[in-house]
């Protein structure tokens, strides 16, 4: 066999092997892909079982409070508190195994829906006196209840608020807000708005500086 022989016989050896190199590593990649569609698919469905009792868990605890929205202040009765209670503790524990992105926003979207549900329910002036809760140093409610119902209740802190990242200078140059009847009456508004907070405001009086949207 001579020269030419042996190094085309050798390009071809390498060729091949490099062929097969080639083909391993697309089966690799093909799997590993595969792996990675079928491990999203696991996240999301089980995400998706997890959003749905984290939502029912709420729509519980805001049925057995309330009796199904029939009861506006709530019964002062105990066992409905506790219960409550309990439903949106789960709720909690619930939302807490929820991994992706997208399954978490819509979550935060039923949350912010059932809170502010209970936070109207709590609200009402008869809920403002003690005697609500027990009577003459006695418990009605039993207080632990109480707390984790009106913590949910209360917009959290650490919350993000969608409105922070509103322009508002670019709504107004990019709409006709102003031109409808409600828009005018909000114009109207918004001046008067901004004259008062060139008012020197008296002592113990709320700033209006902020553009906060001042949730509860």
């Amino acid at each position: 066999m001579n020269g030419s022989v042996v190094v085309a016989f050798e390009v071809v050896k390498t060729g091949v092997a490099l062929a097969a190199l080639i083909s391993i590593w697309i089966a690799y990649k093909a799997y590993r892909a595969n792996v990675g569609k079928q491990e999203e698919d696991r996240v999301r469905d089980s995400d998706k079982a997890i959003l749905a009792q984290a939502e029912q868990s709420l729509r519980w605890a805001y049925d057995v409070l309330t009796n199904e929205g029939a009861n506006i202040p709530p019964e002062p009765n105990r066992l409905n508190w506790l219960t409550s209670a309990r439903h949106i503790l789960r709720h909690n524990k619930l939302k807490a195994g929820i991994r992706s992105e997208t399954y978490i926003t819509i979550h935060d979207e039923v949350e912010e829906y059932w809170r502010h549900r209970f936070y109207l329910v709590l609200s009402d002036s008869r809920l403002i006196s003690s005697k609500y809760y027990g009577a003459d140093g006695g418990e009605r409610i039993y207080p632990k209840s109480a707390l984790v119902i009106l913590n949910f209740a209360r917009w959290k802190k650490s919350s993000m608020d969608p409105l922070d990242a509103v322009d508002q200078d670019e709504l107004i140059a990019n709409g006709d807000i102003f031109k409808s009847g409600a828009g005018r009456s909000l114009f109207d508004y918004m001046q008067k708005l901004n004259e008062s907070r060139r008012t020197p405001q008296t002592t113990g009086a709320q700033s209006l500086d902020s553009d906060s949207a001042g949730s509860p």
